[in-house]
């Protein structure tokens, strides 16, 4: 069989040539109306980046500090009448997928937007330029555009017509942002592009900001990440999604008690929303074992205790039906299809919190 070159027999998948005239380039750092979400600590470093530079100094495990360079649930919001939207990407490591490399564009107006187009990166290359928009007419709209879920990004340009307009974006509804921390399917493994993951998906339907915490395989509910996330000044809520790389029973009843203290000491009233793992497919169901009700055990003590605003959502009731088992990759990250079905589940949970702040 001859090598397979797909890019020269289906041209639908191929990187369109990229005429660079007539675009005037910006950068998201410099302009103010583009609105920053998913990177807290942006406003003073100025970086594509999940934690601070001082989580270099605060004991956490390198393996974590690695991921948090990844960018999942960062995103772009802007207003432009540009016919014409263009990105100049240089990540941290080399390209892979669209999902785990490229970012997503989506307009429309707040709460009706709709996907347009996915970059496509150079596999085995740093350095990209998509073009993600492209129209005849020209009008504004509103955009959003997700970050790489599991790469880090160095510089980002973006690409507008010359004389095109940039306007900040409306408003979100919701001005606190919700935390979430977690594993790998919170990160957004294994999407097939950024806007896909649940927390996306949730951002978007709910009108909020996310703070995306997952680090895959390594959310291990550490005191040293709880003591940076509690340092988030007035969030809307938090989540807490780490069963699946809890390792044991006996490190969530050591560990999960005292991340949950160490968020209520600064966040007393914050509602805390516990979420188990979704249903894993029978390789993986045999070989990890379900620490589901050693979470529900510390959520219902913490009720006992008088903690009123600390929630508990069984991830094992996302996928329901004897064809559950389709709805992830490889018996345990979820498909496009597993994280709707996610997100599905968890609005109508974590709406009514949002809307009584």
């Amino acid at each position: 069989m001859p090598k397979l070159d797909i890019e020269k027999l289906d041209r639908y998948l191929r990187n369109a040539k990229i005429d660079p005239a007539g675009l005037r380039w910006l950068d998201p750092r410099d302009e103010k109306n583009f609105d920053v979400l998913g990177f807290y600590w942006f406003k003073t470093e100025k970086r594509w980046h999940r934690f601070p530079l001082k989580a270099e100094n605060c004991g956490i495990r390198p393996a974590v500090l690695t991921l948090a360079g990844c960018t999942a649930g960062g995103q772009l919001r802007f207003r432009t009448d540009s016919s014409r939207i263009v990105l100049s990407v240089r990540t941290v490591s080399e390209a892979y997928t669209p999902g785990r490399s490229g970012f997503d564009l989506y307009t429309g107006e707040l709460g009706r937007e709709l996907f347009w187009n996915s970059a496509r990166p150079d596999p085995g290359k740093t350095e990209y330029t998509s073009e993600l928009f492209h129209v005849s007419g020209r009008q504004l709209r509103e955009f959003r555009l997700n970050f790489p879920l599991y790469n880090g990004v160095e510089e980002l340009s973006v690409g507008l017509d010359e004389d095109a307009s940039l306007l900040p974006p409306v408003p979100l509804p919701v001005k606190k942002p919700v935390v979430i921390y977690g594993t790998s399917i919170t990160q957004g493994g294994c999407a097939s592009r950024a806007g896909s993951a649940f927390t996306n998906q949730l951002s978007r339907r709910l009108q909020a900001e996310f703070l995306n915490f997952g680090f895959s395989g390594n959310g291990q509910n550490e005191p040293e990440v709880a003591g940076l996330l509690a340092e988030i000044e007035e969030p809307a809520m938090f989540i807490i999604d780490s069963e699946a790389n809890s390792i044991s029973a006996e490190l969530v009843r050591e560990r999960v008690p005292k991340f949950l203290a160490i968020l209520r000491e600064k966040h007393p009233l914050v509602p805390i929303v516990i979420v188990t793992k979704v249903p894993y497919g029978p390789r993986y169901a045999c070989e990890i074992p379900v620490l589901k009700e050693e979470f529900r055990s510390i959520y219902d003590a913490r009720k006992r205790a008088g903690d009123r605003n600390i929630h508990f959502v069984d991830g094992t009731e996302f996928w329901t039906g004897s064809a559950y088992t389709e709805n992830t990759i490889d018996g345990a990250h979820p498909t496009d299809l597993g994280f709707t079905l996610m997100a599905d589940k968890l609005e109508p949970v974590l709406r009514p919190l949002l809307e009584r702040q």
